[in-house]
């Protein structure tokens, strides 16, 4: 077997690459993680290989207090959805492990009186549980959106991570709903897999993907459904905990932040720097400098984005190297040749020959 298009590395991008001083790493707490050994076993994986290759201390997994490296954490179901050619592998896990999945967060609210209430909680909460991420519950009209996001556009590799939060997103709504609840439709911010069969029979629901967001959109009178069994009683000092432990959340890494409006941009084209200051509420000047601050160039962003990007979407050899062109904001597959053949010293199909198997 051939090396992959994921085993070759990228440089790094963003302030650690630029300074050389080290970056407050997300985390997420390692509850996030109990199931994963199992499921890893249950396809006849070795669990303790794959955690060591991922940089997780297997002893950690569990751990109400423990944080992981968020990234190591989204490696880690990236390189076992891989080893174990199970790409719904993250969706799977995300759907039988909710409650767990949750952590801290799952408490209030499987105590919530509603599910509308539940996933109120779920979004005020949710830094508790992990850093740099937001979830949020919007409501329009006759309908209802609750969506997920990594805020640090430097965790590029974050696919399974996607899929997992929804499915157990999506396992907390049938809780109250019932099994056979199917939402109107799901989104999801990254490339299709080459058979979607897997997400279309467990999700139940339209699937979209390459959308700005990973969301599930249901009608809104769900949200009055009784969550079942509930502890009314107990909430209030769940809440109040949860409460305080946001007291210790960090504040989003400005650098981590502005590459993820980049790359909510390159294929929308919209990553230009004056599109990116808009979006983060600042001046352009005002950008320009706090980037100078960190001795970061925003051209380095778009180019160690880009050359990241593209080597993980060269490793899923249905898109084509104009679809990925596309993806990466450039206009022409001539211009995508040129940039990567000076990253790498190779053709995006050599590389792809290289690497893909």
């Amino acid at each position: 077997m051939g090396e992959r298009a994921s085993d070759y590395r990228a440089p790094p991008t963003g302030d650690h690459a630029e300074t050389g001083r080290p970056r407050a790493t997300p985390g997420v707490k390692a509850v996030a993680a109990t199931g994963i050994e199992a499921m890893i076993a249950l396809y006849g994986g070795d669990a303790a290989q794959l955690l060591g290759r991922a940089g997780i201390d297997p002893t950690a997994i569990g751990c109400p207090e423990t944080r992981l490296p968020l990234d190591r954490y989204c490696g880690l179901f990236e390189l076992a959805a891989r080893e174990l050619r199970i790409d719904s592998l993250g969706l799977r896990f995300g759907l039988r492990h909710a409650r767990h999945l949750l952590g801290p967060l799952s408490e209030a609210a499987f105590n919530s009186p509603t599910l509308g209430a539940a996933l109120s909680s779920l979004s005020r909460h949710f830094p508790v549980l992990q850093d740099q991420s937001v979830v949020s519950l919007r409501i329009e009209a006759g309908e209802a959106t609750l969506a997920y996001q990594i805020r640090d556009g430097r965790i590029v590799a974050r696919r399974q991570d996607a899929e997992l939060s929804i499915g157990a997103f999506l396992s907390l709504v049938r809780a109250a709903a019932g099994d056979c609840w199917r939402p109107t439709e799901i989104l999801f911010e990254h490339a299709p897999p080459a058979d979607r069969r897997a997400h279309d029979a467990l999700l139940g629901a339209p699937v979209y993907f390459l959308a700005g967001c990973n969301a599930i959109r249901f009608p809104r009178e769900c949200l009055d459904a009784y969550m079942p069994a509930p502890d009314v009683t107990a909430l209030p000092a769940i809440e109040r905990r949860l409460s305080d432990a946001a007291r210790d959340v960090r504040p989003d890494d400005f650098i981590g932040r502005v590459h993820q409006e980049v790359r909510a941009g390159l294929a929308t084209g919209t990553a230009a720097l004056p599109a990116v200051a808009a979006r983060l509420g600042l001046a352009e000047q005002t950008l320009y400098r706090r980037l100078r601050a960190h001795n970061v160039q925003y051209s380095d962003i778009v180019r160690g984005l880009r050359h990241e990007m593209a080597r993980l979407l060269l490793d899923l050899p249905h898109l084509s190297l104009t679809d990925i062109a596309l993806l990466l904001g450039y206009s022409e597959l001539s211009a995508f040749t040129r940039a990567f053949h000076q990253w790498t010293g190779l053709s995006p199909s050599a590389f792809r020959q290289r690497y893909v198997t």
